[in-house]
This record gives C-alpha cells, structure tokens and sequence, in this order.
C-alpha cells in the first residue's frame, strides 16, 4: 500500500498510492486495479480477522477488503495527525503505539481502534516506572489478547530532529498489558538484545517466539539482515 519512492538522489523522491498483491505460489507480485485516495507514505497497517487490512495514515484510517480501498469514518479520540505509528492488531481491536506529526513531535500514547463501532479510545498509563519513551517507527506484535511486545523505534536527541541525524534509535523491549481504559508497561530485560532500529518487520510465529527481521539504525545508515528471535516462554 503507497509508500515512498526515492528516485533520483536530491529530487525529494515522491509518495505512491499503488497497491501490489504477492501470489505465495508463483513468488511473483501483481499491482492491483484498487488505488489508495491519495498518495502516502511513513503509514502503518493491520490485518483484522480474515479478510481485511486496516490501514492507519496521518489523515485517518482506510480498509482493504475484497481487492478494495474504502475511507472510513471513526470517532473518538483519534491519533491524527500521527504517522510512523507501530500497529497490531488484537480480536477486533487495532492497538497502535507512538508515532510522530509533521513537525517532528513525537508521542508516547498507545490507542485502540474497536472496529466493531469504529471508534477510538487513548488509554491511560498505568505504571510506576513509567513506559516507553515518546517515539516513532517502533514494531509491534500481539502476545496474547490482552498484551503487545513492543520493540525498537526512535527518540529525538535533545538538540531535535536535525533533518533526521536527531533521531536517536532504541533498543528497548516492553510488553503492554490493555484494558478497557488503561495500559500497564513492563520493561523485559534479556541478557542480549539487538541494535536499536526503526522500521523492522516484528511478528508472532506461535509456540511463545518472536521473529524480528531488518530495520535502519539512523545513526550509522545501517541496514539490519540477521534475523533475530526472543522468546517468551
């Protein structure tokens, strides 16, 4: 969905509004007839249930279902203008972490989404050491139906943003508990973790393990290739 395309070093590069399907059997991937209402980029996305993706941009959420792009309205109190939000999602609900607006300010608020009335809800923080940092481009995956894990993502140092050589990368791991009204942040400490980064693949794959894969340290430019695996159990 979207995304950025670069091009030619200096141009400013340019932000799409293609989708694109990849077909498991054939390995190959087939641009889609549906495009997205404008172009975007620095967006986030969730599956829910079976069939639809529920897509988080700094104007406010799309689905995809059936091959195609709808607006839809919600209520509530909103994350907007936010993007760059990591995002999972947990039953029916879309949980969704940080996050910065154009001018670089950066949250550490955590949102559901009840897709079955569409209305948003900013959850309170509950805990004495207090939770992550504010942030942006962390990842985010479910634990179980009431918890996220929560990794990565970027700070601003205190000199701010400096055309992104500001951005301060994390190596933090947090898992979140969720309520109806409330969040409660607990800090996971391990004996070895990895490089802090923005912009990594984290997922569930079942039996209590979690696959992290790639990122970008904004620092050094690096690009991450080993994949790593945390487990809970």
């Amino acid at each position: 969905f979207g995304g950025w395309d670069p091009m030619e070093p200096g141009s400013g590069g340019e932000f799409l509004d293609d989708v694109w399907a990849f077909d498991w059997t054939s390995k190959t991937s087939e641009e889609m007839k549906s495009k997205l209402p404008f172009p975007v980029s620095r967006h986030a996305a969730a599956t829910v249930g079976e069939d639809t993706v529920i897509i988080h941009t700094y104007k406010g959420i799309l689905t995809f279902r059936d091959g195609k792009i709808a607006e839809q309205a919600t209520e509530g109190d909103a994350p907007l203008p936010l993007s760059m939000c990591a995002m999972t999602s947990i039953g029916d609900k879309v949980v969704l972490f940080g996050g910065s607006d154009k001018n670089q300010r950066m949250s550490s608020e955590l949102y559901v989404l009840d897709t079955t009335n569409w209305t948003w809800t900013k959850l309170e923080a509950q805990c004495e050491a207090g939770g992550p940092a504010a942030m942006a481009s962390a990842s985010i995956a479910p634990l179980t139906n009431d918890k996220c894990i929560l990794f990565g993502g970027a700070g601003l140092a205190p000199t701010g943003y400096e055309g992104g050589y500001g951005l301060l990368p994390k190596d933090d791991t947090w898992i979140c508990t969720i309520s109806e009204k409330n969040v409660e942040w607990e800090r996971v400490q391990s004996e070895e973790n990895p490089e802090g980064r923005v912009a990594a693949s984290f997922n569930n794959l079942g039996d209590g393990r979690f696959l992290l894969q790639g990122g970008y340290d904004p620092v050094s430019k690096a690009t991450f290739t080993e994949p790593w695996i945390l487990s809970t159990d």
